[in-house]
Formats: structure tokens, sequence, C-alpha cells
């Protein structure tokens, strides 16, 4: 397929218009694509081209045209993007049973209650047993592979 001088001069400019300004888009192309109808007229441009003048145009401007239009921002309440302050953590005692019950405990547990309970002062955060590295062991065979 043979693509004349004036197809080649038009894909280079929509080249150049999606690699130095597809973001942000300019501003006048903004407001065109802001409103739906905008967009409508945009999408049946690029129809136009594609069907009546050139396929590879009309897939170039197309790849614009997403690019463009794609500048979405998230809307996201203020509240949600700053980050949670943080509260100190009170240890519950939903899992320990008061000293004076420990004795009484296995007829405070209800039927069907399987939580095991918990001792006082047992640290959450204790590091795991240190383990001995792992040495790597050499390969058995070096394979050597010619460049060409």
């Amino acid at each position: 397929m043979r693509i004349s001088q004036e197809e080649l001069i038009l894909v280079g400019l929509v080249i150049v218009y999606i690699a130095f300004f597809s973001h942000p888009p300019p501003l006048f192309v903004k407001k065109v694509l802001d409103n739906p109808v905008g967009k409508a007229i945009a999408m049946l441009g690029v129809l136009y081209v594609t069907v009546y003048n050139s396929l590879i145009v009309g897939v170039f401007l197309a790849v614009a045209f997403v690019l463009t239009v794609t500048s979405v921002t998230e809307y996201l309440d203020e509240t949600e993007q700053k980050p949670a302050t943080e509260e100190k953590k009170q240890p519950t005692a939903s899992g320990i049973p008061p000293p004076a019950l420990t004795g009484a405990l296995a007829a405070l547990l209800k039927k069907g209650d399987v939580r095991l309970p918990q001792k006082q002062g047992k640290s959450e955060t204790t590091k795991p047993a240190t383990t001995a590295p792992v040495k790597p062991t050499p390969p058995a065979k070096i394979e050597h592979f010619a460049s060409f």
C-alpha cells in the first residue's frame, strides 16, 4: 500500500501532537472536548477522515482523540485523600479473660466458642527465629552462547 506525501505529512503532524501536546491538551481542544457535543463532532470528524480520505490518517487521529479525551481526574472527596491520623491503639480485652475468672473460664465460655485464651503481656510483634542463610550452589555447567 502506497502512502502519499500528504498522508505522511498529516500522520507526522498527528504524531507530533500526540508526543508533545496530548498531555495536557491545549486549552481550546480541552474546551471543545469537555462537552458531549464536542466529543461527538470530533468522533464524526475522525470517522469522515477514515472512510472518505485516508485510513492511516484516520487511525492516527483516533489514537490522538483517545489520548486527549482520557485525561480524567479522579472524583474523590478531599477527606478521603488525606492520610488518616495515627491513633494510639489501646489493647482490647475481648480475647483476654479477667484474672479473677481464669479458673471459671470453662463455665463462662459459651457452647461453640473455640477461641483460645490469650496470655497477658505476650508481644504480638516478636521477631521470628533467625535461620542460617542459604548458600547458593554454583551451576553444574556453564553454557556459552554464540553471538551472531
